[in-house]
């Protein structure tokens, strides 16, 4: 049966990708920063006996990430989704466009910590689990990323933090291809859409439910001549 690994699998897209992967009869490697507090992960884990891995993994600690790759060592994944992930701060205006744009007044420190999150760990995630995703059946990486990181589609200030990240997760799907071609693997961009999430909130339009099961559509269509494309969830390509 196939495998699937997913970061920021405790709640969320990530909770809902294992979830529906697990219906369909795949095995699942959960990773997430705290498993001891994932309540609705072990859960899933309790009734899914050997199908359901579950690590502790935080994709900003290469230690964690280094002894996840040990135990994993030669097992194929056949899809590795880089869904961890974190955004700048609801409530404060800036899911309604609202936030501050005088870059001024903008916390720096924390656009640092969102760039590491949100670009540099899925780099650090792809290189520690490529040679996994090679020796797998289908072969394919799917990086999280967003409609806000569009460049062609943004004209719009505020949320630099959340979009420079996006941007950049784009470039490195990218710029990655290139490499991972070479070994047969297809790496996309996919946007899940504004969604009902604890980081989307609750005012957002779309359910994880249904952002989850268009992804998985586009998905099990994908070729490696689709490699290094950019996917909304609902099957419609966006613009870079």
């Amino acid at each position: 049966m196939p495998t699937m690994l997913v970061t920021g699998a405790n709640r969320g897209l990530g909770l809902e990708l294992v979830r529906q992967y697990l219906e369909l009869g795949w095995t699942a490697v959960a990773c997430c920063r705290g498993p001891g507090g994932a309540d609705a992960l072990n859960a899933l884990a309790d009734g899914a006996g050997d199908r359901l891995s579950v690590f502790k993994m935080d994709v900003n600690n290469a230690e964690e990430i280094a002894a996840v790759a040990k135990t994993l060592d030669g097992a194929p994944i056949d899809l590795l989704i880089n869904n961890a992930g974190i955004v700048d701060s609801y409530g404060t205006g800036v899911a309604e466009g609202n936030d501050d744009p005088d870059l001024k007044n903008y916390d720096h420190e924390f656009w640092l910590e969102i760039l590491n999150t949100n670009v540099v760990a899925p780099g650090r995630i792809i290189g520690a689990f490529a040679d996994n995703v090679a020796a797998s059946d289908k072969k394919l990486i799917a990086m999280m990323t967003s409609g806000l990181g569009s460049v062609a589609n943004t004209w719009q200030a505020g949320r630099y933090a959340y979009r420079t990240s996006k941007a950049g997760l784009n470039m490195l799907t990218r710029s990655a291809g290139e490499w991972l071609e070479k070994r047969d693997i297809t790496i996309i961009a996919i946007a899940p859409g504004w969604t009902r999430t604890e980081l989307g909130g609750p005012s957002a339009p779309t359910a994880v439910e249904e952002s989850v099961a268009g992804m998985r559509a586009i998905f099990d269509r994908l070729t490696i001549a689709d490699t290094g494309t950019y996917w909304n969830f609902d099957g419609q390509k966006l613009p870079w």
